[in-house]
This record gives C-alpha cells, sequence and structure tokens, in this order.
C-alpha cells in the first residue's frame, strides 16, 4: 500500500510541475541551424524576417542601424518546490530551471546586415533553497 501511495504522489507531482513561460513563442523550438537557413546577412529583408518570426518583442536603433529581438524563457519548477507548495512548506523555498533564447537582427536599409543567435540554460532559486 505504501509502494502505491508513494507511486500515486510522485505521479501528482510529475503531472503538476509548473511550467512558465515568457517571451515570442516563434523562436521557442528553434535552433541556430534553422535560423541560419531562414536568415542570410545581405540578402534576407525585414518584411521575410517578419513573415517568419512576427512581431519582435524589442525594436530600437544603434549605431544608426535598426534592430529587432526576440527572446523567449521557459522555466520549471522542480518536484521538490512543488511537493513542498502542496504540503504549505513553500517558505522553505524553490528552485526552477530555465531555458532561453534570443535572436537579434540589425539591419541596414530593411535588408539583414548581420543576425545573432544564443541559448542559455541557468537555475534560480529563493528560500533555503539557495
Amino acid at each position: 500500500m505504501k509502494i502505491i501511495r508513494t507511486a500515486v504522489v510522485t505521479a501528482l507531482i510529475t503531472i503538476t510541475s509548473a511550467c512558465t513561460s515568457t517571451g515570442n513563442t516563434s523562436i521557442k523550438h528553434t535552433t541556430l541551424t534553422e535560423v541560419n537557413q531562414n536568415i542570410h546577412d545581405g540578402v534576407t529583408t525585414a518584411s521575410q524576417v517578419y513573415q517568419i518570426y512576427g512581431e519582435p518583442g524589442q525594436k530600437g536603433y544603434e549605431n544608426g542601424f535598426e534592430f529587432w529581438v526576440y527572446s523567449f524563457t521557459a522555466g520549471r519548477e522542480d518536484g521538490l518546490s512543488i511537493a513542498q507548495n502542496v504540503v504549505g512548506l513553500g517558505i522553505l523555498g524553490e528552485k526552477t530551471n530555465n531555458k532561453s533564447k534570443t535572436l537579434t537582427i540589425v539591419f541596414n536599409n530593411g535588408i539583414v546586415l548581420n543576425h545573432s543567435f544564443s541559448t542559455s540554460n541557468f537555475s534560480s532559486s529563493s528560500g533555503l533553497r539557495q
């Protein structure tokens, strides 16, 4: 009986894992290979980039060039954080594993001058779990 109870609790924690995400979902599943297939410096236009990735999260000008930035971050709380919250021990803190992607494109007169794509993995924690 104890094994079944443990299995049920483990399954509930797995199913109810808290996920959060923010940013441009257009790059959620994008890879560097896909970006380099879609964007060619000196060739691809701003309207083509817009058709592929939609509205950027950030637009600006630097040194006379327009730039667009697409970013996406997804985080997932670990099972212990969720279990602590369920039993009322959220004060002990939580830990979240995050993945982030950023696509930056610089334009010169509406044509891609250069582009970069980066990914990062990082963790954040709070309370006693730091």
